[in-house]
C-alpha cells in the first residue's frame, strides 16, 4: 500500500511557484509573482508565501530586487517539485443510478480543480448510492483511501453513521452540507439569507401571505435554515408567521408538488407568493396552480430553491440556487488548509425568471 504524506503549506506554495517558473510564462529578466499577488490568489498566508520565495531565491532561480520587485534568473534545467501532492477522494451520489445530469456535482468539481490544481492535488471521483447501498458503497470507496488521503462528501445530508464509518477509518474528511454529527467539519450554503432576502423581496413587492413549501427528511438541517429566514423576514416586517402557509414533502417528484398545492389551497387560501425547495415538485405545483386558473406572476409568485433552470410553458422559474463553484473551492482550500481562514457558508446567487411580480402588478 502506497502512504502518501500531504505536503506542508510551503512546499504546496513552493510547488506552485515551481510549476510557473517551468510553464515557461517567465522569460528570464522578468518580474515575477508577487507576495501580494500569491497571498490574495492562494489564500495563504502573508509569511507562507514569503517562505516558499525565499526557497527559490536561494537555489538561485529567483532574485529581489528591493523596490522594484522579484525577477526571474536564467533558465535552469526543469525544476522538480519537492514532494507529492495530496489526494481527495470526492464521494457523490451515482449519477448512473439515477439516470440524470447533476449540475451539482459538476459545479462542485469544477471549484475543488480551481482550489487543488495549483498545488498538484488528485482529485478521485467515487460513486456511491447513498439510499439502500450506502453503507456497502462506502466500505467499498473507504477501502480504496490510503493512509494519508483526505475525502469530500457532497450532498447535504448524512448520517452520523455514515461518517463515523470514515473516522473509524481514521481518514480526514469533510462534508459539502452540514451532516448529522455536527461536529463533522463542513461547508455549507447560506440558506437563512438567501431565504431572508427573497421574503424581504416579496414583501417589498406588497406579499404577506408568503406560503414555504419544503422537503422533509430524517435528516435535512438545511430545511432548518430555510425557515430560519422565512420566520426572521416575516417577524421582521410585523408579519406573524402561519403554520398554515408551511408545508412539507419527502420525495423529490412532480405528485408531491401536486399534493403541496392542494393542500395549501384547502387550508392557506389567499396566499399570493411560494418559495418551493427543488426541482421537480416545483413543476408539478406550477402545473397544478395554472390548471386551477391561478395566473402566474399576476396572482401568484413563485421563487424556486433548485439548481437546474425549468420552463413551465411560458414561465422560466425565479431560482435561489446555492454557488456551487464556490463551495467547491471552499471544501478544497479546507481540505487542504483545515486551519485557514476561508470562508465556509457561501451566499446564493438569485436568478430571475419572470414568476415574480408584486401585488396588482
Amino acid at each position: 500500500m502506497n502512504i502518501v504524506e500531504t505536503p506542508s503549506k510551503k512546499d504546496q506554495v513552493r510547488n506552485y511557484l515551481i510549476q510557473e517558473l517551468n510553464s515557461g510564462k517567465y522569460p528570464p529578466g522578468s518580474m515575477f509573482l508577487s507576495e501580494n499577488m500569491l497571498f490574495r490568489e492562494l489564500g495563504i498566508c502573508k509569511n507562507t508565501v514569503r517562505e516558499a520565495l525565499s526557497s527559490l531565491v536561494s537555489e538561485g532561480l529567483l532574485e529581489r530586487v528591493r523596490g522594484k520587485g522579484t525577477f526571474v534568473l536564467e533558465p535552469r534545467p526543469h525544476i522538480v517539485e519537492s514532494t507529492s501532492a495530496g489526494v481527495v477522494h470526492f464521494i457523490c451520489a451515482n449519477p448512473w443510478r439515477t439516470g440524470e445530469s447533476d449540475p451539482f456535482i459538476s459545479g462542485l468539481v469544477q471549484g475543488l480543480h480551481a482550489a487543488l490544481d495549483p498545488f498538484r492535488w488528485r482529485i478521485c471521483l467515487d460513486f456511491a448510492d447513498f439510499t439502500e447501498h450506502s453503507h456497502e458503497d462506502m466500505k467499498t470507496i473507504i477501502s480504496t483511501i490510503h493512509p494519508g488521503e483526505c475525502a469530500v462528501l457532497a450532498g447535504f445530508n448524512f448520517s452520523a453513521e455514515l461518517t463515523g464509518m470514515l473516522r473509524e477509518a481514521n481518514i480526514r474528511f469533510l462534508t459539502v452540507g452540514q451532516a448529522e454529527d455536527e461536529s463533522v467539519p463542513c461547508v455549507d450554503t447560506d440558506y437563512v439569507s438567501g431565504t431572508y432576502d427573497a421574503v424581504c423581496d416579496l414583501i417589498g413587492r406588497g406579499h404577506t401571505r408568503i406560503a414555504l413549501v419544503d422537503r422533509r427528511g430524517p435528516h435535512f438541517p438545511s430545511c432548518e435554515k430555510r425557515r430560519r429566514g422565512y420566520i426572521k423576514a416575516l417577524g421582521e416586517h410585523g408579519i406573524i408567521p402561519d403554520a398554515r402557509l408551511m408545508a412539507q414533502y419527502s420525495n423529490l417528484t412532480p405528485a408531491e408538488g401536486e399534493k403541496v398545492w392542494k393542500e395549501l389551497e384547502e387550508y392557506a387560501t389567499g396566499f399570493t407568493a411560494v418559495l418551493i425547495y427543488g426541482d421537480v415538485p416545483v413543476l408539478g405545483f406550477v402545473k397544478s396552480a395554472l390548471a386551477a386558473g391561478r395566473k402566474i406572476p399576476e396572482g401568484l409568485s413563485v421563487v424556486a430553491f433548485c439548481d437546474p433552470p425549468l420552463l413551465v410553458a411560458d414561465h422560466v422559474i425565479t431560482r435561489i440556487v446555492p454557488s456551487l463553484i464556490e463551495l467547491g473551492k471552499a471544501a478544497g482550500n479546507l481540505i487542504r488548509e483545515p486551519n485557514g481562514t476561508f470562508p465556509r457558508t457561501i451566499a446564493c446567487r438569485r436568478l430571475e425568471g419572470n414568476t415574480v411580480a408584486g401585488i396588482g402588478e
